[in-house]
């Protein structure tokens, strides 16, 4: 299989588009459990519970683009659909519907202007393709 670059990602929040000016995106996903260990055991054994998600994308703020910040108000709720390899026949798309837990601006003297978004899934992710 090829290699990858993250050049040709595709990232839409809503009608939000992130890819544009974007920096680094990344998904995590995990599962739950629990300690169903009894008296007489000699191991921890477990059950599984349910399964969570995040994603985090850092994106380059425009001095006049006060749309992308207000589309990401946190606790807003929408789609997130990413692509890895951009939005071409047959290539793979990831979308679940989540809420932004938090945004932040950082401004440092001579450097970009960047917004660190955090996501929370809010149910399943679906694999797909274009």
């Amino acid at each position: 299989m090829a290699d990858l670059t993250g050049a040709a990602l595709y990232c839409i929040f809503g009608t939000t588009v992130l890819n544009t000016d974007y920096k680094s995106f990344s998904e995590s996903e995990e599962g739950g459990v629990v300690d169903s260990s009894a008296g007489a055991d000699a191991n921890r054994t477990y059950l599984t519970t349910l399964l969570d998600g995040t994603a985090s994308i850092t994106i380059n703020i425009q001095a006049s683009d006060t749309t992308t910040w207000g589309g990401v108000a946190p606790l807003t709720g929408g789609t997130l659909e990413w692509a890895p390899e951009g939005t071409a026949s047959g290539k793979p798309r990831h979308y679940v519907v989540a809420i932004v837990l938090s945004r932040e601006k950082s401004m440092e003297f001579e450097d970009l202007v960047v917004a660190d978004l955090e996501f929370q899934f809010n149910g399943a992710v679906s694999d797909t393709t274009y």
